[in-house]
């Protein structure tokens, strides 16, 4: 039998409110792939902040944002990494305000991280909430800042008491202690989270252009690490690099 006009209505709101759930979930299924780095910067309010993925090949420039109010956030898609990252792959992402003012986060799909620091001295001051492997990232930043910190200050000693050998020799004895100290912590933080990625920014630290390890020299922690990380990621870029290395 022909609709009535009321029929007609209720069929006509039925299909438009059919249309607009299935936007709805469409858009909550990429909002959940979606990657959200977010936080305040004190001293950042009217600065442009950089956002870039750091892949094998270099930095990827993706994105930029004035802080306002001190606070700032990007929302990554999925669609925007799917020339670089695996769905389940996480990916270094680097925060800067300028070529030496910088850090860089762990992050994969459908995770957030929150980050606060002073944005005159990001990496020696932030904070990191969100997934373990940001949190791991944080650490190998915050271990690095007091060992920079206390070979500074030794440095200070040595260049004050320059004429005296036997503080000159004091200093020198301390650094190399304290050298052998942080190599012992980058080591046991790779053997422990080998199934991490930021236990590759562990095997390459640097700090004064000086390298913790060698690939040649260490060619066997770096093979453990390639091959735990090769267990979950074994189509990664970043895999597929630590391989390329100890092919050399």
């Amino acid at each position: 039998r022909p609709l009535s006009d009321l029929d007609q209505h209720i069929f006509i709101e039925m299909r438009k409110l059919a249309f607009f759930l299935s936007l709805f979930l469409l858009f909550s299924c990429s909002q959940k792939n979606d990657i959200r780095i977010e936080g305040e910067l004190e001293n950042g309010n009217g600065r442009t902040l950089h956002l870039s993925l750091l892949t094998p090949d270099g930095l990827q420039k993706l994105d930029s944002s004035v802080v306002r109010h001190n606070s700032f956030k990007f929302n990554i898609r999925q669609k925007q990494l799917a020339d670089f990252l695996a769905t389940d792959e996480p990916g270094f992402f680097q925060l800067s305000l300028s070529a030496d003012n910088g850090l860089t986060t762990l992050v994969k799909c459908g995770q957030t991280v929150h980050i606060s620091a002073d944005a005159n001295r990001l990496i020696r001051t932030y904070r990191v909430q969100g997934p373990e492997d940001a949190v791991l990232m944080w650490q190998l930043d915050s271990a690095l800042a007091a060992f920079a910190q206390y070979t500074d200050t030794l440095l200070q000693i040595y260049q004050y008491y320059m004429d005296n050998d036997s503080v000159r020799s004091e200093v020198e004895r301390r650094y190399n202690q304290a050298t052998v100290a942080h190599q012992q912590f980058l080591r046991d933080f790779i053997t422990k989270h080998s199934r991490s990625f930021s236990s590759m920014i562990a095997f390459y630290q640097v700090y004064n252009q000086h390298r913790f390890f060698d690939e040649k020299e260490d060619a066997e922690l770096l093979r453990m690490l390639t091959d735990s990380l090769g267990v979950d990621y074994f189509n990664s870029q970043y895999v597929r690099y630590l391989q390329s290395r100890l092919d050399l």
